[in-house]
């Protein structure tokens, strides 16, 4: 996935034309220069664009490796992220090169191919292609074998030493009749696991945070923009209604980002469900890509004028988050997650902050709940409540950009826009960074953020949840086997706000394709309201079912919520999640998009919408 560089000399394109930066102007501009006539000339950053109708270069999903391959790449990027991002002479190559006994050419190489696609997954090692001096030729199942025992016999509390760890490793795959790695590569892979996580798990994890964690008792604060990101969730003070009845339906959820350095607002996602992967993913995503396309969609005039791949982003330890699908998604764009400690408030002090003078607005707002029944009193937060989903979101999105952003912060005495523009371009004490990357390929990294499975693919498509897809761009893949003779799993990501598509990862094309439903004439539906209606299904002991039945059972389902809608809660709930998902699945790939005809599973919502649970129908 390509990036739009902005340092000085970075050539870009304007209108079509070849330009070069000359340097930073504005927080949404800079100083160009076009190369065929000389013209220099101010222009909007959103404005500018990489080289037109150049194919990029793609490269496999996150997805596609194993832990062992991951870990490697990991390593190759500690080795060579000193050198990234500077002015670099060759005699830093040579050090870098001789300290970690690896020849220089090799540290170029790496180099080059991490700097061209900004992604950690081009330093994994190539392990079919590779042999020779320095080559591994390791098996799957011998890397899983030895990850296991590293992981399960080594990283334990009983500390045995390295010697038995490759004993244990030997017996292992002399019985599975797998060749047997050189003692070596077992101490080798030992000696890099980290002294944080090897003191966690072989000692104490209390002591392992004292000896390598934060000994200040507080989270630090960032030195530059972006480096470190604070993200959490929160249920907002305030009950809100339906479009089409104007009637409460519930409190929304608020996830929200702040950039540590400035404290600007980077990102949020406000929803109707429980903190989950999901929502998480969603307020990422909108950190990291640029604001324009939000601030319409919005409506808000404005200028929210952050953007970039975070150092560091520091989330809430919750169970919901911690999956190997959000570190993986995190890890190829070299973002770290660092979980807040268990019992250490201080670590999460500036989100907390800010969630608290958000609530401290939404108390003005008709229908908020205020934070607890005292400070509520007599107000009837049901009678007064105005505010629908969609009107909550401008209305923040407002206050983000318009008000919060632009306001006097009394630790920083001056606003946060005003610090992070400074840290962006600098003044007579500070130098600035200069503006981040921008992800060219918006969609790409939407769907990389998305829930994952697999599937193997059959002559009627792809099944899931029962479901079946299909597209012409399936049908040379059907009933492959994989080099075990097995049936060959693919990488599906899956939009839970509407499932009549999913999107296909081509290993050879290297790319997402849309694939709809095999039978098109179904309705659109969300994942929220597939598990209602199996759980109806459930109930009415409905087991061997197929998709005709599914689709029979929403429509009926639906026939019964429209008569619903006027008397209970829980069904106008539904029926504006519902079509709140629509809207913004809508906005992030309209129709002209590129990608609309082209492994484990993941409970994607904690506490997902209860959209039928008074409702009864005969199927």
């Amino acid at each position: 996935m390509r990036t739009l560089k902005l340092l000085p000399n970075s050539i870009v394109y304007y209108n079509n034309e070849k330009a070069k930066i000359l340097r930073k102007y504005d927080l949404k501009s800079v100083m160009i220069e076009r190369l065929d006539s000389k013209e220099h000339k101010v222009v909007l950053i959103s404005e500018l664009s990489i080289e037109p109708n150049k194919e990029e270069v793609k490269h496999n999903h996150i997805i596609d490796f194993t832990d062992s391959q991951w870990s490697e790449a990991k390593k190759r990027f500690e080795i060579i992220k000193p050198l990234l991002n500077i002015h670099r002479i060759a005699k830093d190559v040579e050090e870098i090169a001789k300290k970690h006994n690896i020849h220089r050419a090799t540290i170029y190489r790496w180099i080059q191919a991490y700097e061209r696609a900004g992604q950690l997954l081009v330093l994994v090692p190539n392990y079919t292609q590779r042999g020779g001096a320095g080559g591994t030729r390791l098996t799957k199942d011998v890397e899983l074998v030895i990850h296991t025992v590293i992981q399960e016999r080594y990283l334990h509390k009983q500390k045995i030493t390295p010697k038995q760890v490759y004993f244990e490793i030997k017996r292992k795959c002399i019985n599975a009749k797998l060749p047997v790695p050189h003692e070596n590569t077992i101490r080798n892979r030992i000696s890099n696991l980290s002294d944080k996580q090897v003191f966690k798990m072989r000692e104490s994890r209390r002591k392992a945070e004292k000896l390598f964690g934060n000994k200040e008792g507080k989270f630090p604060s960032g030195k530059f923009p972006m480096e470190v990101i604070q993200i959490d969730h929160t249920p907002i003070d305030i009950l809100v209604v339906d479009e089409q009845y104007r009637e409460v339906i519930g409190r929304p959820t608020l996830a929200l980002a702040i950039d540590v350095y400035s404290r600007m607002i980077v990102g949020f996602h406000i929803s109707l469900e429980s903190a989950s992967y999901f929502t998480a993913s969603q307020c990422i995503s909108q950190l990291i890509l640029p604001k324009e396309k939000v601030l319409r969609d919005f409506d808000v005039e404005g200028e929210w004028p952050i953007w970039g791949i975070p150092k560091v982003i520091h989330m809430d330890n919750g169970s919901e988050f911690r999956n190997k699908e959000m570190e993986r998604a995190c890890e190829n764009f070299s973002i770290t997650i660092e979980w807040r400690p268990v019992a250490r408030p201080q670590f999460g002090a500036h989100i907390e902050r800010l969630i608290g003078t958000s609530m401290s607005k939404v108390h003005e707002l008709p229908g908020t709940t205020f934070s607890n029944p005292q400070q509520r009193g007599e107000y009837n937060s049901t009678k007064e409540s105005a505010y629908t989903l969609s009107e909550l979101e401008r209305w923040y999105c407002e206050y983000i950009v318009n008000f919060y952003n632009k306001d006097i912060h009394s630790s920083l005495n001056m606003s946060p826009e005003k610090k992070y523009e400074i840290g962006i371009l600098g003044d007579e004490n500070t130098l600035g960074r200069g503006h981040p990357e921008r992800i060219v390929d918006e969609e790409y990294l939407r769907i990389s953020f998305f829930p994952t499975t697999e599937r193997t693919i059959q002559q009627t498509g792809v099944s899931i949840d029962k479901i079946f897809y299909y597209h012409d761009v399936l049908r040379k893949w059907i009933k492959t086997k994989d080099k075990k003779g097995n049936s060959r799993k693919f990488i599906f990501k899956i939009d839970p706000r509407d499932i009549s598509k999913v999107w296909f990862y081509d290993p050879d094309i290297k790319d997402f394709f849309a694939i709809p439903y095999r039978n098109v004439t179904f309705p659109k539906i969300s994942r929220w309201e597939l598990k209602q209606i199996k759980k109806h299904l459930s109930q009415k002991h409905i087991e061997n079912y197929d998709e005709s039945v599914i689709f029979t059972a929403y429509d009926k389902m639906n026939n019964i919520t429209e008569e619903a809608l006027l008397k209970t809660k829980t069904a106008r709930k539904a029926n504006e999640a519902k079509r709140i998902h629509k809207k913004k699945q809508k906005n992030d790939f309209p129709n002209n998009s590129k990608r609309s005809t082209a492994s484990s599973k993941i409970d994607i919502t904690k506490e997902p919408i209860q959209a039928f649970d008074d409702i009864d129908i005969d199927l």
